[in-house]
């Protein structure tokens, strides 16, 4: 986490990057030498269920490796807060930048299993899904109707711990005007 003047950069952890990449080609070299396994069964075996599943396992973790390359080679901040507002590159809300005086409350989403969400209510959520289209659009719409915002946050990619992210939130909720914290 970078902090200067009025303007905080919490970054993409790199080291996160790497594990995912480390554990997705274990799981790659696996999978491939499943494969060859399942090629040299008997010709009488009937291999097109684990040939199909195979291949899907492949493209799975070649897809997931690939993304964790892009997180290590990214050269944006994960999340830029500042007096403007909050620039948010991570997750489905990626590309996005909130005014202070479009969000309205935080909240936070503790789910029974799985990370803790910090939702940022705002004034027009109606504005912001309409800027995006896709799958980004459709996650950000699912978003909106089971909680109420398009708009959440959460740890699990960056530098620093939720209890951070949530306290820098909130105090600079304060700080810049919003009308009201949940």
């Amino acid at each position: 986490m970078k902090e200067n003047n009025d303007e905080i950069k919490i970054e993409i952890s790199k080291t996160k990057a790497i594990i995912q990449i480390t554990i997705v080609i274990g799981l790659l070299g696996v999978t491939l030498w499943f494969l060859t396994k399942v090629i040299m069964l008997n010709p009488a075996f009937n291999k097109t269920f684990l040939l199909i599943c195979c291949s899907f396992l492949i493209i799975t973790f070649g897809l997931s490796c690939i993304s964790g390359i892009r997180k290590l080679i990214n050269y944006r901040q994960g999340i830029v807060i500042n007096n403007i507002g909050i620039e948010i590159n991570i997750g489905p809300n990626s590309g996005q930048f909130i005014n202070w005086t479009e969000i309205t409350g935080l909240k936070i989403h503790n789910p029974v299993r799985g990370p803790m969400f910090l939702l940022i209510f705002i004034k027009n959520p109606d504005m912001l899904l309409s800027k995006t289209f896709g799958l980004k659009r459709f996650l950000l719409k699912m978003n909106n109707v089971s909680h109420k915002t398009p708009v959440s946050l959460t740890s699990t990619w960056l530098e620093c711990d939720f209890e951070t992210l949530e306290e820098l939130m909130t105090d600079r909720l304060k700080k810049y005007g919003a009308q009201h914290a949940v």
